[in-house]
């Protein structure tokens, strides 16, 4: 075990012993709060991240068409979503290179599953990213966005880095300093706009589904959907780039509890950043089961016909 899996370790144990102990501290806040318990949005709440993932997928198998790699919507989607039953593994990297040897085995090159991986990534981040970073920057619902408002103005301007070319030269820079091979990006600047909208509309799925989670739990109102939406996209991408925890565990809890402290009482919004983490586990494992059965269903009428 090198030193980069031991430091994930301790950083996951330090983060889920610090919500636990912080949670303790306020159980009595917990057992008085009045929470209104809606099972009917928290099923609303698991269709729609489904949902959005379903579309996510068709985005990445979008971009893997556009590399010469074509699979079937079925297919694509028991790649995502076995893939995703090993994201949870420490360095946030077996999971694409368990969606390259699945994809590998429909005749797909590796090569060109990875470059989709990467682009999705940089796309899907960026978009996230922007979309947050506007939202925060227009308003003034928190000291700390106030503070840095002049630097989330100029996070959009990132999107200039998705020119084609441009985007090659980073991605291919910080490729070479992990020691991976080099990509080509073949998308059109054209192409790119429309990925980069797809994209919106996927963290806006993502975001409302939030917030149906929330309003499972307690009382929100329509007003509140802007900044859910914004915290989830922000604990999410904040989870995804600390590259040092699976699946971004520990930071996405801790920024989700952040922002959502500005909305309900601290102790509240970590219970409700652990709830949304359970959530996510639940939609992995129900889309893996829906594809697996898929999978047992296609070998058991296999032999018949």
């Amino acid at each position: 075990m090198n030193w980069r899996r031991i430091a994930a370790v301790v950083f996951v144990v330090a983060a889920l012993a610090f919500l636990g102990l912080l949670v303790r501290s306020q159980w009595s806040e917990l057992r008085t709060y009045e929470w209104e318990i809606e099972p009917g949005w928290a099923v609303l709440a698991l269709i729609g991240l489904e949902a959005a993932w379903l579309f996510e997928l068709d985005t990445w198998r979008s971009i893997l068409a556009g590399l010469g790699g074509r699979l079937p919507f079925g297919r694509a989607a028991e790649v995502w979503y076995l893939s995703n039953i090993i994201r949870y593994i420490p360095g946030n990297v077996w999971q694409f290179l368990g969606m390259a040897e699945m994809a590998a085995e429909d005749g797909v090159p590796r090569v060109s599953t990875l470059t989709s991986i990467v682009l999705h990534q940089a796309i899907s981040t960026a978009a996230g990213l922007s979309m947050a970073a506007i939202y925060f920057a227009a308003t003034d619902q928190a000291e700390w966005a106030a503070r840095f408002r002049p630097v989330l103005w100029l996070v959009p301007l990132g999107l200039l880095l998705l020119q084609p070319r441009l985007l090659e030269a980073v991605m291919n820079r910080l490729l070479a300093a992990v020691k991976r091979p080099p990509i080509q990006v073949t998308l059109t600047w054209g192409q790119v706009w429309v990925l980069l909208f797809r994209y919106v509309i996927v963290w806006l799925m993502l975001g409302l589904a939030f917030a149906a989670l929330v309003r499972s739990l307690t009382v929100v109102s329509w007003p509140d959907a802007p900044w859910l939406t914004a915290t989830w996209v922000t604990a999410y991408t904040a989870g995804y780039l600390s590259m040092l925890t699976p699946s971004g565990l520990g930071v996405r809890e801790g920024v989700m509890a952040l922002l959502l402290g500005q909305l309900l009482p601290v102790s509240v919004a970590v219970v409700i950043s652990i709830v949304a983490r359970l959530w996510m586990v639940a939609g992995e494992l129900l889309g893996a089961g829906v594809v697996l059965a898929r999978r047992a269903a296609r070998s058991h009428d296999g032999p018949s016909s």
